[in-house]
């Protein structure tokens, strides 16, 4: 970690349990702490900040703080929705913590209000904040800067409209700088549902007028015959997208297959039972035809998978239309350039038939090159993870600086979702930084492994081609 705070460093260790750490490199000398600060910080559990611990080896001195079942700010934000209502929450949480302070003998300039330093547990009012005990200059007003720097870069988070809103919003209500007029602004806008947005005005819909025939002599008739030529001809649609689907079946997993053969077996019983209760011919015809259907249903899950439905180009159109030759007079080659492009997916059948492409070379050329039109060009990857599923290999694209991984639910968004139990809302991450691709885990409960080595939380971790990160019993290579 290259970012320091109070002219300390900061990395992230793993000493029973999830610490971060505030350390120096010539070692913190013990007259740089307040004494005062320290003994309050020990003798009283103060709400709202991080667990604190001094660590003394050799005079050199650490400062420990415990993170245990909690969020970075930073990472939340990158995955969960954020709205006006939340950001005033989580502001009058962290300015009472700050206005609330001076109860305890602390000074407002030694937090770190900075959202990589600021931790919430499970709702946005359970702030944790990093407090340094250390002998710094005070003064109040530039905490006053650092609440609103803090307010500006939260405010990016949110979305366009909300954000101009808020700006807007910020200098008449937060121009008074005290902690109390800062807390009074918050509740108002806690208290509103949202701010009234501004409803743009849409432009009446437009009338349009039909336009008045011209007097006079009759328009020619030879007019509308021209349009009807050049009209194009126009193919069947529902024909056309059905010349264009290809039906195709997807494996079931194993647990989806055990599941479907316990319902259809508990709804069959279901039905005989209805008929052993009330037996009659016709309930017996039904319920043996929902039988047989049922057992084609099971038939096709089981052995061949869902149905899945992917629509294809129609190749191979020999409409004259759009059917453009290609004439090489050096080769004396004529080719159809709607033969001649090549499907990816169908390159098999097209050399199959490569013969029905071209013509014999005449003898006198009989050693020049045949243009064959331009090979498929091959997509590169890219960064990537992959994973075996039952044989099958399958590719994740990593196409974001900052690529989330976890179970994810209705307010966190992840890019790749993995649902084994035992897997947080998010879990890891994978940053793409200047030196490379970053590893590092987002605070799980069960943790995260890079070669079989558990990961220290939010320490980042060099990935390398071929590394495998393994969340619970999922293993992902990663690939350059």
């Amino acid at each position: 970690m290259t970012q320091e705070v109070f002219g300390l460093r900061y990395e992230f260790v793993y000493r029973h349990g999830h610490l971060m750490e505030l350390f120096k490199e010539g070692g913190l000398e013990a007259s740089e702490l307040s004494n005062l600060q320290v003994r309050m910080l020990e003798a009283n559990q103060i709400p709202r900040l991080l667990p604190f611990d001094i660590h003394e080896v050799d005079s050199n001195i650490r400062l420990l703080y415990r993170l245990s079942s909690k969020r970075m700010l930073s990472h939340v934000l990158k995955v969960e929705n954020f709205s006006i209502h939340l950001l005033a929450k989580l502001m009058y949480a962290i300015v009472s913590t700050l206005d609330e302070s001076k109860n305890y003998m602390l000074c407002e300039m030694n937090f770190v209000l900075k959202d990589n330093f600021i931790f919430i547990g499970q709702d946005w009012s359970d702030v944790y904040l990093t407090y340094a005990p250390l002998n710094i200059a005070h003064d109040v007003d530039e905490s006053y800067l650092a609440i609103d720097a803090l307010l500006h870069k939260l405010i990016l988070h949110l979305r366009e409209e909300e954000q101009v809103q808020l700006q807007a919003w910020v200098p008449t209500h937060l121009a008074r700088k005290s902690f109390q007029a800062y807390k009074e602004a918050l509740l108002k806008l806690m208290d509103e549902p949202i701010l009234k947005r501004e409803t743009i005005a849409t432009p009446p819909s437009e009338t349009i007028v039909a336009p008045v025939p011209e007097q006079g002599l009759p328009k020619a008739h030879w007019k509308h015959d021209e349009a009807k030529h050049i009209q194009p001809k126009t193919e069947n649609p529902i024909l056309s997208k059905r010349e264009q689907m290809q039906l195709s079946f997807i494996p079931l997993q194993q647990r989806w297959r055990w599941m479907t053969i316990a319902f259809i077996l508990i709804l069959l019983a279901f039905l005989w039972q209805q008929y052993l209760e009330s037996p009659s011919t016709s309930l017996l015809q039904i319920i043996a035809g929902t039988t047989l259907l049922l057992g084609d249903v099971g038939f096709v899950l089981l052995f061949l998978g869902r149905p899945d439905f992917s629509s294809r180009m129609i190749q191979n159109q020999k409409s004259s239309s759009t059917a453009h030759n290609i004439y090489d007079p050096g080769n004396e080659v004529m080719l159809d350039d709607a033969n001649c492009a090549t499907d990816p997916l169908d390159i098999q059948h097209y050399y199959q038939n490569l013969t029905l492409h071209t013509t014999l070379l005449s003898p006198s050329h009989s050693n020049a090159t045949v243009l064959l039109g331009k090979s498929p060009k091959r997509d590169q990857l890219g960064p990537r993870l992959e994973r075996q599923v039952e044989g099958v290999n399958q590719t994740v694209p990593i196409n974001s600086e900052v690529f989330t991984i976890g179970r994810g639910d209705s307010s966190s968004r992840v890019d790749y979702v993995v649902e084994d139990v035992g897997v947080s809302r998010i879990h890891a991450e994978i940053v793409q930084t200047s030196n490379g691709f970053q590893l590092r885990d987002a605070g799980s409960m069960n943790g995260t492994f890079l070669n079989e080595f558990p990961l220290v939380t939010y320490q980042g971790y060099t990935l390398k081609d071929g590394d495998i990160v393994r969340i619970i019993r999922q293993e992902l290579t990663f690939r350059l």
